[in-house]
């Protein structure tokens, strides 16, 4: 299904900058600026900072979703609602690091469950097939907004992150982008 490749999209794009992002630390605080950067990172997706929605809409396909009326923006902050995150810990060790964090974020195991009840109820209504295209699609967006709403949020499995300094930059593993995306995508 098309939302099924909407989710991962938003999943793989929500932190995607885990593997841009590289930032400056110097001995003994080493540990405190990669807990920072960290943070720095995910509170943006927490708050629903504008920049990260606005970033989410333009690399979705919106199209998709406008032909349901759903609002690009309303459905990245549903499925961002509630979105937390713990640092359990960093390590430290020379020109090397690990970071451990875990997630809560609406579950998208739950949400495929959702959609799917929906959208067979959707399909055992026999007044669907009196509507026009516009009342159909109208109500598919509803119904996927309705799925995702009702989600309950989950927490991942942790996530290990390691980090590799380069000078006076950390820098995170290559593997960083997916390894956050399988976790979002698993829970």
């Amino acid at each position: 299904m098309k939302m099924k490749k909407l989710i991962a999209m938003i999943s793989l794009g929500a932190l995607l900058a885990f593997s841009l992002v590289a930032f400056t630390g110097c001995g003994a605080n080493d540990e405190q600026v990669i807990r920072e950067a960290i943070a720095d990172e995910l509170d943006s997706y927490k708050t629903l900072d504008d920049e990260v929605v606005n970033t989410l809409i333009a690399d979705m396909d919106a199209d998709e979703l406008s032909d349901y009326g759903i609002d690009g923006a309303e459905f990245i902050k549903s499925y961002l609602s509630g979105f937390d995150y713990t640092i359990d810990s960093v390590t430290v060790d020379g020109d090397t690091a690990e970071a451990v964090i875990t997630m809560t974020c609406k579950s998208y195991s739950g949400y495929e469950k959702a959609l799917e009840e929906a959208a067979t109820g959707i399909m055992e209504d026999e007044s669907i097939l009196k509507m026009s295209e516009e009342e159909v699609n109208a109500l598919i967006g509803s119904t996927i907004m309705d799925a995702l709403d009702s989600v309950e949020v989950a927490q991942t499995e942790p996530v290990t992150i390691e980090y590799t300094k380069s000078g006076n930059v950390w820098e995170p593993a290559a593997s960083t982008s997916n390894d956050v995306a399988t976790a979002l995508m698993t829970n």
